[in-house]
């Protein structure tokens, strides 16, 4: 009697799983972009860091990850400046713009620590980032609560 049960159980259970209706888990939305005001308490952390406020003084290497967190900061800054904005636009392509330099001069590396130009795209990214968190200041003061990201408090 046992060895007729399992096998049935086994069938069934297959059937079950074979005809059911449902294609799966429904795919969700991607989440709403939190805005301006997210940026702009990103940028009140970066902001601290040694990096930005004695960029000079650093050994490049060691900014790497201070840099490598503001990859994503030019692009923002261009889609929160709109065309009412153009100052914050030029600040997101002039931090990009010292972004590749470091880059490009293998700053984020040994081969980079000792050169001129490594310190100068330091001091470019932080004059850059001034700019953008200035600029970005006046948008999200003058953008709603609900697309800043924020609250009123």
């Amino acid at each position: 009697m046992r060895i007729r049960v399992v096998p049935a159980v086994l069938g069934a259970v297959f059937l079950l799983t074979a005809c059911s209706g449902e294609a799966g888990p429904t795919p969700k939305r991607a989440p709403q972009d939190p805005g301006p005001g997210a940026l702009q308490v990103k940028l009140e952390a970066l902001t601290v860091d040694t990096c930005y406020t004695e960029p000079a003084e650093q050994d490049p290497p060691g900014c790497e990850k201070y840099v490598t967190q503001l990859g994503s900061v030019p692009g923002k800054a261009r889609q929160f400046a709109g065309t009412a904005h153009p100052e914050l636009a030029r600040y997101g392509t002039e931090l990009e713009a010292a972004i590749t330099a470091y880059r490009a001069d293998s700053c984020n590396t040994e081969a980079g620590t000792g050169a001129a130009t490594c310190s100068d795209a330091l001091v470019a990214i932080a004059d850059a980032l001034g700019g953008v968190e200035s600029a970005l200041g006046a948008v999200v003061s003058t953008t709603p609560a609900t697309e800043t990201g924020t609250t009123p408090g």
